[in-house]
């Protein structure tokens, strides 16, 4: 090969390398904006499924409590068409579960038929409804460490009160659905906790006591096992793989939604368009090389 063949060679090969440099840092950019942009846009949707599920919930205590049939049960005591009454309410509403209790916190009636007899005289809920003049919101843990939400307001009978009817919200069934993507979401109180979330070992703790755990296996876990690669500058690093972080304020009671997305699938795009770079480089090589040793063998 001459001098002139070598610097070709030399040249292409060093074209090639700079074509592909160009190629990985443009389309990490490209692709990296694009999953971003599709994060917010879920997180977006979720925000809003979150408002609509808070708004749509609160107006019912207040029709409930004004319920002539229910204000009557409480009054005579006669319950037995209070639950199915109920029942027919909450396949209208949507909430997770609607109770009636009585002044003394007895649940007389209840969508949950197995609650009923139960006492929730020390209840967040009821205690919070009998204190106040109108509906309240009331969000606890329960003995499984899971946050019930609850949309709570006294019943009222000639200016007396008789009991309490709790609404609890369908917040939950979130979790389920936006485990269903490779995102790990957080849905965070005022004070920082997590209330919400797509890992259960995470709920009750901050954002950052999450980050610095070391939760069991899941399937977000599964979901952020992305390949050993570089983080890009002013991310975060989540179970030792980055991740790009992206928060929303919801307008409810200083409530914000947090998200991680992998950066799995961006490293996936671009390692498939390199590949067809270094196969076409590839390609071009072994061609440029039959083609010299063709030649050689013409000249000999």
């Amino acid at each position: 090969m001459g001098w002139f063949a070598r610097g070709l060679f030399i040249l292409f090969l060093v074209s090639s390398g700079l074509v592909i440099w160009i190629t990985n840092s443009w389309l990490t950019d490209r692709f990296t904006n694009a999953t971003r942009s599709r994060a917010e846009v879920r997180l977006a949707l979720y925000s809003g499924n979150v408002i609509s599920e808070l708004q749509r919930t609160s107006v019912v205590p207040l029709l409930l409590s004004q319920d002539s049939t229910l204000i009557g049960a409480l009054n005579s005591g006669d319950f037995s068409q209070s639950s199915q009454r109920l029942l027919s309410y909450v396949e209208e509403i949507g909430a997770a579960s609607l109770t009636l209790l009585d002044l003394g916190g007895r649940v007389v009636a209840a969508t949950d038929r197995g609650q009923i007899g139960a006492n929730l005289r020390q209840s967040p809920p009821f205690i919070e409804a009998l204190r106040a003049d109108g509906t309240v919101f009331v969000s606890f843990e329960n003995e499984l460490g899971r946050t019930e939400f609850y949309y709570a307001r006294r019943m009222v009978s000639e200016a007396a009160p008789v009991g309490a009817i709790l609404v609890q919200i369908a917040l939950a069934k979130f979790e389920q659905s936006w485990a269903g993507i490779s995102d790990a979401v957080m849905l965070t109180n005022s004070e920082g906790q997590i209330i919400l979330t797509t890992e259960p070992s995470w709920r009750g703790v901050t954002v950052e006591e999450a980050l610095e755990a070391q939760p069991a296996p899941s399937a977000i876990q599964r979901a952020l096992r992305v390949v050993d690669w570089a983080a890009l500058p002013g991310e975060t690093t989540l179970l030792s793989n980055p991740v790009m972080r992206n928060e929303a304020r919801i307008p409810f009671r200083g409530w914000r939604l947090v998200s991680f997305t992998s950066y799995s699938s961006v490293r996936d795009q671009v390692n498939a368009v390199l590949a067809l770079e270094i196969m076409a480089v590839a390609l071009l090589l072994a061609a440029g090389f039959y083609l010299v040793s063709r030649r050689a063998r013409t000249q000999s």
